[in-house]
C-alpha cells in the first residue's frame, strides 16, 4: 500500500474543474429536457394531479441544502486549513466538491418537481437560485495556486 497517499494523490486542478463543471452541467441538461417534456405534454406537469405539499417542500429543501452547503464548506475549509502539501490541496478538493453536490441535488430535486407539477414557481425558480449559488461558489481557476 502507498502510505504516502492512501487515498490517491489529489487531482489536478484541471481535473477538478472539469467535475465541478460536471456536476453543474447535470442539473443545466435536466432542467432543457424538462422543459421539453413539458412543452410537449402543453405543460401538464406528468403527476395525475398536482401535488402542491412539493411546492412548499422545494423552498425548505432549497434554503436547507444552500444553508447546508455553506456550513459544510465553512467546516471542510476549518479542516484543511490545518493541513499541509497534498493533504491539503486533497481536503480543499472536498471543501468545494461536498457544497456543490449538495447544491446539485436540491437543484435537481425542484426540477423534478417542476416536471411533476407543471408548475415552474416556485419549484423551479429555487432549482435556479440553488444552482446560481452552485455556479457563484465554484472556483474557475485555482485558488491554491502557490500555496504549499
Amino acid at each position: 500500500m502507498n502510505t504516502r497517499y492512501p487515498m490517491g494523490p489529489p487531482p489536478p486542478f484541471a481535473v477538478q474543474r472539469i467535475v465541478f463543471l460536471a456536476l453543474l452541467l447535470g442539473p443545466t441538461m435536466f432542467a432543457v429536457v424538462a422543459g421539453v417534456v413539458l412543452q410537449t405534454n402543453d405543460g401538464k406537469g406528468l403527476s395525475e394531479e398536482p401535488l402542491e405539499i412539493l411546492d412548499t417542500v422545494s423552498i425548505a429543501l432549497g434554503a436547507a441544502a444552500a444553508i447546508g452547503a455553506f456550513a459544510a464548506r465553512a467546516a471542510l475549509r476549518k479542516l484543511a486549513a490545518g493541513k499541509q502539501g497534498d493533504e491539503r490541496k486533497r481536503a480543499m478538493f472536498t471543501s468545494r466538491l461536498v457544497p456543490l453536490a449538495i447544491l446539485e441535488g436540491a437543484s435537481l430535486f425542484g426540477i423534478v418537481i417542476w416536471m411533476l407539477n407543471g408548475n415552474a414557481v416556485p419549484p423551479l425558480a429555487v432549482a435556479m437560485v440553488v444552482l446560481a449559488i452552485a455556479i457563484a461558489i465554484t472556483p474557475f481557476s485555482d485558488p491554491d495556486a502557490g500555496v504549499r
